[in-house]
């Protein structure tokens, strides 16, 4: 983006030094006091465009850098409170189970009582006596068995009643470390949220004292940013049904005859803040684009203004390759997306080819990795 405000201002400025250098050969008989002037005139129009370009690169560097800030507070407050339903639902559930393993202790705690009190109401007769005074060699048998039916009952249950007073216990120290974290994470979002409001307000102040062609280049940024942030939920939610185990093995180069050495910008941030959630590859327009590993895909679109123009990735694809990862390829050329949603495709089949649509300033192919939506170094995975 202040590449073509650079080139604009470099041009303006080439033109101004024409038109002097013109008017010196023109008046070839000026004096060395109107060179002077014309001299300092020069060196006067160098420093104001020296201080445009570096005025409009701090405001749009802190700008761009405040959006994805932004977007990342957003994307961690969601988090949090994916954790914190998620919290709140297993206490719920755990809750739920201790009401029952409760009531399973009731009812075997008032059953122990009644054979205490049946024991009890023997009196002395003991286990020995009721043998002994069997009339016959049946009643023996069944008094034998009777009373070893009874301790083995009592044995079982009173082995039950233990195991669910554990698991009671067990289910109690659960629910309050859980709510000890989600206590923790509600502190934690809630002081995200202060941080996420004060980079808003830091950014309308910057955005404010821009001027219109660069609060439309500003408009651009965070319009790539809701974007990226938008395909990152769009791919997590999809990921969901997908495999959990990644196997970072078995891709190919994207593009032929290119390796991860020929990568022209790295995954990581920008020098002047932005987040750069993939690899670029730059190549000549018109260069197949081939998927590095067979699966299924899942996007196949182009993302366009209102009115038309492209935006942010361009016309791109997203590939759920089913081990747990999704590769995505962006800025192809209009019209070459070969491939659609739902679409199996197989290793080395071109689904594209290299363009320059969305937010690009030259022929070239970006492109990620996401596990669970999310983008990941992709050098890596690349050979």
């Amino acid at each position: 983006m202040n590449i073509k405000n650079v080139f604009r201002i470099l041009l303006i400025s080439f033109i101004i030094l024409l038109l002097l250098i013109g008017c010196i050969k023109i008046s070839y008989a000026t004096t060395t006091s109107d060179l002077q002037d014309i001299d300092q005139k020069i060196q006067q129009t160098n420093q104001e465009i020296k201080e445009v370009k570096k005025e409009m690169s701090e405001a749009l560097t802190q700008i761009s850098k405040l959006n994805s800030e932004i977007s990342t507070y957003e994307d961690e407050i969601d988090d949090l409170g994916t954790q914190i339903d998620g919290l709140e639902s297993q206490i719920a559930l755990k809750e739920s189970e201790i009401q029952v393993e409760e009531e399973k202790f009731n009812t075997q705690y008032d059953l122990l009582q009644k054979r205490i009190v049946a024991l009890y109401e023997m009196g002395s007769v003991g286990y020995l006596d009721i043998l002994l005074s069997s009339g016959s060699l049946y009643e023996l048998v069944s008094n034998y068995y009777l009373i070893s039916e009874i301790t083995e009952n009592d044995k079982a249950l009173l082995d039950k009643i233990e195991a669910t007073k554990n698991a009671i216990i067990e289910q109690k120290e659960y629910i309050e470390s859980a709510k000890e974290e989600l206590e923790t994470n509600k502190k934690n979002m809630q002081s995200k949220k202060l941080t996420l409001a004060a980079s808003k307000d830091k950014k309308q102040t910057l955005v404010a004292n821009l001027n219109e062609e660069e609060a439309s280049l500003e408009k651009e940024l965070e319009e790539f940013e809701k974007d990226k942030r938008r395909i990152q939920q769009e791919l997590a939610a999809l990921a969901k049904n997908s495999v959990i185990t990644v196997s970072p093995g078995g891709y190919i180069s994207p593009l032929s005859g290119k390796s991860k050495a020929n990568i022209t910008t790295g995954y990581g941030r920008y020098s002047w803040g932005g987040n750069h959630t993939g690899v670029d590859f730059a190549t000549s327009g018109g260069t197949p684009i081939y998927a590095v590993k067979a699966g299924t895909v899942v996007t196949s679109t182009a993302l366009k203004y209102s009115n038309g123009n492209y935006k942010s990735y361009g016309e791109y694809i997203v590939i759920d390759h089913h081990d747990g990862t999704m590769t995505l390829y962006a800025h192809m050329q209009p019209g070459s997306r070969a491939v659609g949603v739902n679409q199996s495709v197989y290793q080395g089949q071109q689904i594209g080819s290299v363009g320059q649509t969305g937010n690009a300033t030259g022929n070239h192919l970006h492109f990620e990795v996401r596990i669970n939506g999310k983008p990941v170094n992709p050098t890596s995975y690349l050979p």
